[in-house]
């Protein structure tokens, strides 16, 4: 997707973080936004900023781990701007702790936000943002799913969230293919560390859960170079323009996939 100005986007977990930043970088390039995210106070402060960047803005608060929430999201944004060109299924939560001792309701926290979040969203947008695409003269579109390094390499001690992102990538790449001839491109965000609210998990979680990320941890949260949410933004921005599938924001990484790929082409048998 080329030309931004005068399209509407969706971002979830748009209060802080990424999913503020590509609202920023959304409004500046003159689309208009719609912003959702868990915590309504610094989801208005942040629908006041890109207003003042001159976006048409509006936002709803929403939990998307509930399918309903997600429904009315975009009932909202299609009714207020009659079309969704690009949708950033963005919020995400974390949680830390071996496989064998975590409480089954960690596993519905965490999967319901992570993966239920980006069902949710793909339920209620994307059927409608095929279907402007058969009528618009000029059709176009972009998803962006949040995953993680994690989503492709997974470490020790964050077994939920791995899986939770292994999924997110598994299901984008489908989305890719699936996507191909109704000219909405798929993107899927796969980061190491970047400084956003995600260690502090813990402020939004139901109940008292107990284990989720409050410090940033190396071992589990990686120990290379942490980027700005404005510089993971420019990226996204960019891997849209350029309709690219894959967004992996960390060079030090390659070296850890490449250990990962080994490892499974020592999977296959041995011919002689």
């Amino acid at each position: 997707m080329k030309d931004f100005a005068g399209k509407v986007a969706v971002v979830t977990g748009a209060a802080s973080g990424m999913g503020k930043a590509f609202i920023m970088d959304f409004a500046r390039r003159g689309m208009h936004v719609v912003l959702a995210d868990i915590e309504a106070g610094p989801l208005e402060a942040a629908r006041q900023e890109a207003e003042a960047l001159g976006a048409k803005a509006i936002a709803q608060v929403c939990d998307v781990s509930k399918r309903e929430a997600v429904q009315a999201l975009a009932d909202k944004a299609f009714d207020a701007f009659g079309a969704v060109h690009v949708l950033c299924n963005n919020a995400g939560v974390s949680i830390e702790g071996q496989m064998h001792e975590h409480l089954h309701k960690e596993w519905e926290w965490v999967l319901g936000v992570n993966l239920w979040g980006v069902i949710h969203g793909i339920e209620a947008f994307l059927p409608r943002m095929v279907a402007q695409n058969k009528v618009s003269q000029k059709p176009g579109g972009h998803v962006v799913n949040t995953a993680s390094i994690a989503g492709l390499h997974a470490a020790g001690g964050t077994g939920i969230y791995n899986t939770s992102k292994f999924a997110v990538v598994g299901l984008s790449e489908t989305m890719w293919r699936d996507l191909r001839d109704t000219g909405i491109g798929v993107s899927v965000l796969c980061p190491l560390g970047v400084h956003t609210g995600i260690f502090e998990s813990a402020r939004n979680q139901p109940g008292d859960i107990g284990r989720a990320i409050t410090d940033i941890n190396p071992r589990t949260a990686g120990s290379g170079t942490w980027l700005t949410p404005e510089q993971v933004s420019g990226m996204v921005m960019d891997a849209i323009e350029q309709e690219r599938l894959y967004i992996l924001t960390h060079p030090e990484t390659e070296g850890i996939l490449e250990k990962r790929f080994a490892r499974i082409r020592n999977g296959y048998p041995k011919t002689t």
